[in-house]
């Protein structure tokens, strides 16, 4: 390296894990002149194809991860699902600027709440549950409907029960026999917001403009930027965010999920160490991106300053939707298709995205509702608020 701890072109990042931000974050580190290695347990996988060292195993394949590790540089990460054991693990043998707390924090949801907890931040009611009986004992100040959630994100195939009154209590006793889980109260609300921020070593932080996301289950459906919010709403989450960033041990690019509820009160509803599928359009709506920002973090490498660009709508496209796109395809010459070639069986799976600049995020909205392809999102309710 030229200066300690700055990553030079011609030297090696290794991604680990294998997700649609994977290629997209490769490109990006070719395109800034490094070597990429990639670990994963998809051969076929596009990101696998294009990468200049491959590992294949398991995730638990300690032999593997160690040759990886050694192969490259620097690594990073991009699945919340990655045992932070694995990430202690090939510390041994290379830079991991991520680290692991943030794992530690965001898949227990006992500890994520603790640590929302010890920076005052609202976030909503809850109980650690165990027996039916404690479900009895805290729903009288939980209230209905409340949410029942294991504690470990990503175990007990993250089976959730929406309790809406007592009488589904009793469906919760299969739930408990495989486990701890976390019931909380189902709060109101009618917008989610996300918002994507890069921190360095120093701790310096790097916020894009907040964003509006639209969900199907868990899922980023639709997100757009800029968004209308009071001047004193957006400072308080940037305030939240920037509190957030201060107090995790975490060098890249990571995402704060947030919602303003029917009473004006803004909930944090988890934090991701991971690029975000919102991050997609930043493409258009600034100067910069989240993996470049990212890569530029772990690199060692200053960040660039944001600066907002075009209004800009992400719509995701499902494999249910795919045939449907086609005719778009051929007719949008403005809209900025990607399909990522990768293979599901799910027609709920995100197979590509769409990415629309345009002048107003209203507009935008209603040609995407025109298509009649999203038949499951309701587009009036957000662009006639706009």
């Amino acid at each position: 390296m030229a200066e300690a701890n700055i990553l030079c072109p011609g030297q090696t990042i290794g991604i680990l894990g294998d997700s649609i931000s994977s290629t997209t974050l490769l490109y990006y580190a070719k395109k800034m002149g490094f070597r990429v290695g990639m670990y994963s347990s998809n051969e076929n996988s596009k990101a696998m194809q294009l990468a200049d060292y491959k590992f294949i195993g398991p995730a638990d394949d300690k032999q593997t991860l160690k040759m990886f590790a050694e192969r490259c540089d620097v690594v990073t990460y991009d699945n919340t699902a990655i045992d932070s054991e694995i990430i202690r693990y090939i510390s041994q043998f290379t830079v991991v600027p991520q680290q692991d707390t943030m794992l530690d924090i965001i898949q227990d949801r006992l500890i994520e709440r603790s640590f929302f907890e010890t920076l005052n931040i609202n976030m909503a009611p809850y109980a650690t549950i165990v027996t039916l009986e404690d479900i009895y004992q805290a729903i009288n100040s939980i209230g209905y409907p409340a949410i029942l959630k294991p504690i470990q994100r990503g175990l007990l195939g993250d089976k959730e029960l929406v309790i809406h009154n007592q009488a589904d209590i009793v469906s919760a006793s299969g739930l408990l026999d495989a486990g701890t889980y976390i019931m909380e109260s189902f709060v109101e609300h009618d917008t989610d917001y996300s918002i994507i921020v890069t921190r360095q070593g120093d701790g310096s932080i790097s916020v894009f403009p907040i964003v509006e996301v639209i969900y199907h289950g868990e899922q980023i459906m639709t997100a757009y930027t800029p968004v209308k919010l009071d001047a004193s709403v957006e400072k308080e989450m940037n305030r939240i965010t920037n509190e957030i960033a201060k107090n995790v041990d975490y060098v890249g690019t990571f995402e704060v999920s947030l919602f303003l509820a029917k009473s004006g009160s803004i909930y944090v509803n988890r934090v991701a160490p991971v690029l975000s599928a919102a991050g997609f359009l930043f493409d258009y709506a600034a100067n910069t991106n989240e993996f470049e920002q990212h890569l530029r973090a772990i690199a060692g490498l200053p960040l660039t300053e944001i600066k907002p660009s075009l209004p800009t709508v992400f719509q995701a496209i499902r494999q249910r939707e795919y045939q449907r796109v086609q005719t778009q395809w051929v007719i949008k010459g403005d809209w900025h298709f990607s399909f990522y070639g990768n293979e599901v069986t799910d027609p709920q799976d995100s197979v590509g995205h769409i990415l629309i600049p345009g002048s107003s995020i209203s507009d935008t909205l209603m040609k995407v509702e025109a298509t009649s392809i999203w038949d499951d999102i309701d587009f009036k309710a957000k662009y006639e608020k706009k």
